[in-house]
């Protein structure tokens, strides 16, 4: 089997990442790095055994794939760059920078018959992945995914950098677009929105309740889902699930608590054969497989197989369509002027 020929454009915080993991990987070869920094990306380049380039024009026509990890602001340029020729190409999230540069590369895609795939790699954590097996059809959800400010990502707000994470989650778990968005948010540090909440209600009635915050002193990433088989709680850092389930007759004669209570003595004594006798409560670890290791592995096998990724461009746009609608609803506060803008709810486009 031909090793596939691989770059990565753009090896900053998470760029290096990619470099490591596609470096490491049976029947991949990593040519290049490109970026602009030449002491970043020499120094990413040399640890790896590769070439350094400063320009995505320098590695255009060699390649059987390209991860791009740039900016966001330069996602539209660079992606459409390889597109162009028909390159299968890996977007680190968010797509792009707004919904109709997001548009564009979708539509370059599939003029130029080239995979495109999107980094929203929680998709690929087996927490998420077991708590969405486990959860039926999911009734209500609420994610939260909050941590101290780190510096990078600047050039976007905290919705296009970690809520949309948290919006592709919802989409595929419901398989269905918001009828409306309700949202709050705040600007701590800025420019833009550092704290926001949102509020997504779907056609088929699941209501989504998104937190996300840079300005958080501890981090924690949770999906909680009340689903029609009961409901589910999945850490995504530790990736411990736990789920809550009714149980034998329960599930079928809720009136049957009455009668339980008014032949017991005390009602109160029965609180604690609650859960394991009435409810089944079960605590499940999920593996530890790499997520980002994951995810490449799937952008390999799109591009040997010719096969649509498990995030396409096409998913990608769908979460940017929705987070744009997030930021228009966005009734926001800041601190840094004291004063509150907007009052609004939107329709998601």
């Amino acid at each position: 089997m031909t090793n596939l020929r691989m770059a990565v454009v753009g090896v900053g915080s998470l760029g290096q990442h990619h470099a490591r993991k596609l470096a490491n990987l049976d029947g991949v070869d990593l040519v290049a790095v490109v970026d602009p920094n030449e002491s970043q990306g020499r120094s990413v380049a040399e640890l790896h055994g590769t070439r350094w380039a400063s320009s995505p024009a320098d590695v255009a026509d060699e390649l059987h794939g390209v991860v791009v990890a740039t900016p966001t602001v330069f996602h539209l340029d660079t992606a459409r760059h390889y597109l162009q020729r028909g390159t299968p190409t890996f977007v680190e999230k968010p797509l792009a920078a707004n919904v109709a540069d997001a548009r564009t590369l979708v539509e370059t895609a599939e003029r130029n018959d080239a995979i495109l795939q999107v980094g929203h790699i929680e998709r690929f954590n087996p927490a998420f992945s077991l708590a969405r097996e486990r959860c039926g059809y999911p009734l209500y959800v609420r994610c939260q995914r909050v941590s101290p400010y780190t510096f990078r990502s600047t050039d976007i707000g905290v919705i296009h950098d970690l809520m949309i994470h948290d919006i592709d989650l919802a989409l595929a778990l419901t398989g269905e677009m918001p009828v409306s968005v309700d949202a709050f948010g705040a600007v701590g540090i800025g420019p833009h929105e550092d704290m926001a909440v949102a509020r997504l209600k779907m056609p088929g009635g699941s209501v989504i309740d998104l937190t996300a915050s840079r300005m958080s002193p501890e981090a924690e990433r949770s999906l909680q889902i009340w689903g029609t088989n009961g409901c589910v709680h999945a850490d995504l850092q530790s990736r411990t699930v736990r789920t809550w389930e009714p149980k034998g007759q329960f599930r079928t004669t809720p009136q049957l608590v009455h009668a339980i209570a008014a032949s017991t003595p005390d009602p109160r004594t029965l609180k604690d054969r609650v859960f394991g006798q009435w409810i089944q409560a079960d605590e499940i670890q999920a593996n530890s497989d790499d997520a980002m290791s994951l995810e490449l592995d799937d952008f390999i096998v799109s591009i040997r197989n010719r096969s649509v990724p498990k995030v396409s461009g096409v998913e990608g746009l769908k979460a940017m369509i929705v987070a744009e609608s997030v930021l228009d609803a966005l009734d926001v506060w800041s601190y840094q002027t004291g004063q509150k803008q907007g009052d609004q709810v939107r329709t998601a486009a």
